[in-house]
């Protein structure tokens, strides 16, 4: 494996590490707010609103980034822009990474937001 398509494994599998943790501190701040006694029901309703709204969002901008991406990807393979199965595996992981990144970027800021981590 390349060093260009190693860098950019390795940098998608930190990115996803530091998902997973932030997803873990999420749900747990989550659980615990809105399954403690006390508070008010309508913060817990609200907060169980913005986790579906901001899934959704994610969701939605991953989709139209991804698109993004595979038509770049589909623009440099017509001009010539990929002659090696390398240039296509970078090419895939980038389109792969543009998906998911809008739900890292909401996965970190709601961490940050419930625990301050």
């Amino acid at each position: 494996m390349s060093k260009r398509l190693t860098g950019t494994s390795l940098a998608i599998a930190k990115a996803n590490m530091r998902s997973g943790v932030d997803a873990a501190l999420t749900i747990a701040a989550r659980t615990h707010s809105m399954f403690s006694p006390g508070g008010e029901p309508i913060d817990k309703a609200r907060e169980a609103r913005l986790m579906v709204s901001e899934k959704v969002d994610a969701a939605v901008e991953g989709a139209f980034a991804a698109q993004a991406a595979w038509g770049q990807f589909l623009i440099k393979a017509a001009f010539g822009g990929l002659r090696s199965a390398e240039d296509v595996s970078v090419g895939l992981a980038g389109i792969a990474e543009a998906a998911a990144k809008p739900a890292r970027r909401k996965v970190r800021a709601n961490a940050r937001r419930l625990t301050g981590a």
